[in-house]
């Protein structure tokens, strides 16, 4: 008899993308209006207005703006729009993973356990930053392709890799070396686990085909942006993040290594940019070598350790079973295939992406939405432990099997659970939004400036660098560090500020404000607004 396309794994499939999808639709609209995508909506203003010397951007990848472009040309908000590119990655990338799935030797029980786990992790990525989602959902993709067993059957799996090689690269620098090493060897792997020398030809057509088709998408790109910035390079986000956590950062991780953070007011980079984070190629900044003394290389191998220790945490984070399923996988790989490894090589290759895919942020630093990939990669992984572990007579017990594959569960969606329910509750991009709706009404149009406030981290710049784009003003950041009173005021003229933003205790406003009006009359609590154009009556 002939199976049924619509088995249980499919059907619950169906039932997390629906699930998915009204969650969506009806959860927090305003939650995935993050800063990143802020800047991602400017971008692609600027190539809706043909400002294509301003669009053209080497640290963020193009993209995601892209993708942005027919929702502003057909003038629907950008609530809407960023909710359905982040309802449509979702679909894609649950999709993805069960297709990924099926590269591994799982049954469709535990397909189905996986599905369960994948929903909550989802919507969590979909509430976090739409770039690194997109990079997650094409990179499934990728690995689906290179993870078959038939990869070089087709000569379609070496071109659909390259594209979405590309892509990937389109969305975030870091897929660049990324893919060109992984592709590379994935291939060298495949080539190997053939035996005949047929496959073995159709092996190398496929590197060959998406080498070419990667390198010539990605040249074209890698092109546009070196004219603009006047030397080669695939990206200037390296110059950013390697230098952020220097010797001279103030700790803490990248965020206080960032000169936008201390060193005082930076004009935006061009006439329509909102920010200067906008384009951070043109931060002010010190620029570090690990071989430039012996502290900094020290400095370097210290950097490399907390980044171990931190990369470790967030797989733990990521579930609590992270370790012993990584631990379990090399086992169950080693025993059962001890001698025909190579040839079962598809189950080294999840294994073999974690490590490369996570250990190129050890040079720079980890954040959870970095290894997002690595993370599905776990889960599957998981997947397939349990799928060994029922085989065992000690699992022959339904009891022990469904103990087993509740605590699976609620190990992969507690965090993410309580991360949605965290932002379900509200957070800066929603206070933000309303608060710019409220500030309308006083026209604040310009140049605008804010003070120092630590409470999160850097909250004043964070806060006003919201306001700044909704309310369509240029934001020049927040005051620099270590700097008198007097020094604030010459600076603010530097600049030519119109407004200055004061965040937090009325007590701490520098005495020379009280010459400027307020124009909030103290009706925002916690903030202040100024206009240096306007002195009191």
């Amino acid at each position: 008899m002939k199976k049924s396309p619509f088995n249980k794994s499919v059907i619950i499939l169906l039932i997390v993308i629906a699930v998915y999808s009204v969650f969506c639709l009806t959860g927090d609209r305003y939650g995935r209006l993050t800063a990143d995508s802020m800047l991602y909506f400017s971008i692609a203003q600027k190539y809706l207005a043909g400002d294509f010397q301003n669009a053209i951007n080497g640290y963020w990848g193009p993209l995601l703006a892209w993708l942005l472009i027919p929702f502003l040309y057909f003038g629907v908000s950008h609530v809407f729009a960023i909710n359905a590119i982040n309802l449509i990655l979702g679909i894609l990338t649950i999709t993805g993973v069960w297709i990924l799935s099926g590269r591994f030797e799982i049954t469709e029980k535990i397909k189905v356990i996986l599905m369960i786990c994948l929903l909550p992790i989802a919507l969590k990525f979909s509430l976090v930053q739409p770039m690194d989602f997109l990079l997650v959902c094409i990179l499934i993709f990728y690995l689906a392709i290179v993870f078959n067993r038939d990869y070089s059957k087709k000569i379609n799996s070496g071109l659909s890799s390259g594209i979405l090689g590309s892509l990937a690269y389109l969305t975030k620098a870091y897929a660049f070396p990324f893919f060109i090493v992984h592709f590379f060897i994935i291939n060298i792997l495949h080539y190997f686990r053939n035996a005949t020398k047929e496959d073995r030809k159709k092996v190398l057509k496929n590197a060959l085909a998406g080498f070419v088709l990667f390198f010539l998408i990605s040249g074209a790109w890698i092109m546009v942006i070196s004219d603009k910035y006047g030397y080669y390079t695939f990206s200037t986000m390296r110059k950013t993040n390697f230098n952020a956590p220097g010797p001279e950062a103030m700790g803490g991780g990248l965020e206080f290594g960032v000169p936008v953070f201390y060193e005082g007011f930076f004009e935006p980079p061009n006439e329509t940019a909102f920010v200067v984070w906008e384009d951070p190629s043109y931060l002010r900044g010190n620029p570090w070598s690990v071989w430039q003394s012996w502290s900094h290389f020290w400095h370097f191998i210290r950097l490399i350790l907390k980044n171990v220790s931190d990369g470790l945490s967030i797989f733990e984070s990521f579930s609590t079973l992270s370790i012993a399923i990584i631990i379990a996988y090399i086992l169950f790989l080693c025993v059962r295939h001890e001698n025909k490894l190579l040839s079962r090589g598809v189950l080294l290759y999840p294994l073999f992406t974690i490590i490369l895919f996570s250990g190129g942020y050890l040079l720079f630093h980890f954040e959870e939405r970095y290894v997002w990939l690595s993370n599905i990669l776990l889960l599957l992984m998981g997947g397939y432990v349990l799928n060994v572990l029922f085989q065992k007579d000690f699992f022959k017990s339904n009891l022990r099997k469904n103990i087993l594959i509740v605590f699976f569960i609620i190990s992969f969606i507690f965090a993410p659970v309580k991360y949605i329910m965290q932002v379900s509750r509200g957070g800066m991009e929603r206070d933000m939004y309303y608060l710019s709706t409220e500030l309308k009404q006083y026209n604040i149009k310009g140049n605008i400036a804010s003070n120092r406030e630590y409470v999160p981290v850097h909250d004043a710049w964070h806060k006003t660098f919201r306001l700044a784009y909704w309310l369509k003003d240029r934001y020049y950041g927040q005051r620099g560090e270590n700097i008198s009173d007097k020094e604030l005021e010459g600076e603010l003229k530097k600049y030519n500020i119109d407004y200055y933003f004061f965040w937090g205790e009325p007590n701490k406003i520098p005495q020379f404000l009280s010459d400027y009006r307020e124009i909030t009359n103290g009706q925002i609590p916690g903030l202040k607004i100024y206009s240096l154009k306007e002195e009191k009556q």
